[in-house]
């Protein structure tokens, strides 16, 4: 047949292969659901086996590894965010299972919500794996910690499960936090892991999508950049371990009980709590301290004036009253107790009494107790949002919803304090000595704002020497939850450079130096007559003439990753675009 008779089907079959269809991919290993399922929940396993109280801390630097294979590795993108999401949520509702005793739905509800975080992490670092070829152990860290600030922050905050937190024990590591907080911490955690995954993802050979594979990596600078960073964190960490700027301040007396709390009703009541705290204050009264201290609301009672002389409404806050402000004047020492305060506001027309979450200072010469009210609330455990304003509909929805609310009429809700309020002291021990304190109440320790601002709060000047931290953690039984709780706080410790005392009810009780080491830990006492773990511990609280840079400026650093983060979410967009 004559070349000019080629029918057009022939010609067809003798076309030459579209350049796309050239560099097709072939189907990777990873894009099998087994593999990339398999991966995350590795992940999201490792990840549960680095914090409190397992703590594997090594753990932490290869943790990230398998599910950072599967978001660079894998074609599929919407397989690859719906396990990334299922990962998130598994690895949440199982270290959160201590909220199962208050909150089934909450638990579940802030699972989900969390583990959203991941997927919104995996698109920009798909975009930076298989379109930019950047160094996963620069651009993961970024938008990594960028997620851990919006999550510090939106609907309240939640900083819990940051990846440092991890590192708590680990001084040497943690020192750089007085620099850019904890955030610095998981940037590092982060950058190590970013750079194996680069590392692993070159020597898998792995195929990208067309025109912009996962290869070749920049496997010597990610490498390098994890290494300098690893370096300068550890020379940083010891040269701050040995600058010699911590002494002792004030003689303290931590006051611990062990009372679960519930919904339905409490283990024991407001009567047998009120007379096992009134003995162990007795009998640590022999240890002479400067101040004692006790957890946040040991027993519902109102201290301030306009309350504690109604007896009507708790009978017993005349009696406590007069107990702690007698123990203060009789010892000559100060004495900070969690309480209630109420107020009452006629005429207001949105609300006719106010309530607070207080943390009470009685001092030494019988003077009318300081007092400090708690600023950040906990959402639908002290406080409904929308209460006042055009949403209050929405309040009066979820109000009905409380599991405190039995007629669904009631407003529980606290209202929060309008400043981060400091008491000055005067040691009994060291007369010549005047030194400044801040109380932050329970979840207000995992706020890193909360204690900043009580330490510096942007000043030039550090207005706080110490924290005390008082709490209750008895609603969450006796679990893993209160060793979460003292890892967070070690953080606060070392990004503001403050000795932290802890009091708390059902908890870890104890000291946390600013260098984040953590003694003198309440065990009880089994020779006393005091239920399961009630005790008390004495020591000093140590006190760090350095004024570190976070409580200067802040959170700055996380800042700067939430927009990075951005930027690379509007890059990966224009990219899509254009494509």
């Amino acid at each position: 047949m004559a070349p000019a008779t080629i029918s057009r089907q022939q010609q067809a079959t003798h076309k030459k292969p579209a350049a796309s269809a050239a560099v097709e991919p072939a189907p990777s290993v990873l894009d099998r659901h087994a593999f990339m399922f398999g991966l995350t929940l590795l992940s999201a396993a490792l990840q549960s086996l680095i914090f409190a109280p397992i703590s594997i801390w090594p753990v932490a630097f290869v943790a990230l590894v398998p599910w950072l294979i599967v978001v660079g590795g894998a074609r599929r993108a919407p397989w690859v965010y719906f396990y990334s999401f299922i990962g998130g949520t598994a690895f949440f509702f199982l270290k959160m299972r201590w909220m199962y005793l208050t909150t089934g739905w909450g638990l579940l509800a802030l699972s989900l919500y969390l583990a959203a975080y991941y997927p919104l992490v995996a698109c920009p670092l798909r975009h930076t794996i298989r379109r930019r070829r950047w160094p996963l152990a620069i651009t993961a860290p970024v938008i990594w910690v960028g997620s851990e600030m919006i999550r510090a922050t939106a609907m309240s905050g939640f900083p819990w499960f940051f990846l440092s937190h991890s590192l708590y024990g680990v001084r040497v590591l943690i020192q750089i936090s007085d620099l850019f907080g904890a955030y610095a911490v998981s940037f590092l955690v982060v950058a190590i892991n970013g750079a194996i995954a680069d590392y692993l993802l070159s020597r898998m050979h792995l195929a990208g999508e067309p025109g912009h594979g996962v290869q070749p990596r920049p496997i010597k600078t990610s490498i390098a950049f994890a290494a300098i960073a690893l370096i300068a964190t550890i020379t940083y960490g010891v040269v701050q371990l040995n600058r010699g700027t911590i002494s002792d301040g004030p003689k303290v007396v931590t006051i611990q009980g062990d009372y679960l709390m519930s919904i339905d009703g409490e283990e024991a009541d407001d009567r047998e709590k009120k007379t096992t705290y009134f003995a162990m204050l007795q009998d640590a009264a022999s240890q002479q301290a400067d101040l004692y201290l006790l957890p946040e609301t040991p027993w519902i009672m109102y201290l301030n004036p306009e309350a504690r002389n109604y007896n009507t409404i708790l009978p017993a806050s005349p009696e406590a009253f007069r107990f702690f402000n007698q123990f203060a004047t009789e010892h000559h020492t100060y004495l900070v107790t969690g309480s209630a305060s109420l107020e009452n506001t006629p005429y207001d027309l949105l609300a006719t009494s106010h309530r607070y979450n207080s943390a009470t200072t009685f001092h030494p010469d019988g003077r009318e107790p300081d007092r400090y009210d708690k600023v950040h609330l906990v959402y639908f455990g002290e406080t409904i949002p929308f209460r006042f304003g055009r949403f209050r509909w929405l309040y009066l929805w979820f109000n009905r919803m409380m599991p405190f609310n039995e007629n669904g009429e009631s407003e529980y809700s606290l209202f929060p304090g309008t400043e981060f309020k400091v008491v000055a002291m005067t040691p009994p021990s060291q007369p010549q000595k005047t030194y400044h304190f801040g109380t932050p109440i329970c979840y207000e320790d995992v706020m890193p704002y909360v204690s900043r601002e009580f330490v510096g709060g942007g000043s030039n000047v550090k207005r706080a020497d110490f924290l005390l931290n008082i709490s209750n953690d008895g609603w969450f039984g006796r679990g893993v939850q209160q060793a979460q709780h003292l890892a967070i706080c070690v953080f606060r410790a070392v990004e503001n450079r403050v000795g932290i005392v802890r009091a708390v009810n059902t908890g870890v009780s104890g000291f946390i130096d600013p260098d984040g080491t953590i003694h003198d830990v309440v065990k009880g006492d089994p020779s006393k007559n005091w239920p399961r773990q009630c005790g008390y511990s004495t020591s000093h609280v140590r006190v760090d003439s350095r004024y570190s840079l976070y409580s200067r400026v802040g959170d700055w650093f996380g800042w700067v990753c939430a927009l990075l983060w951005a930027i690379v979410f509007i890059d990966y967009w224009v990219f899509r675009a254009r494509a």
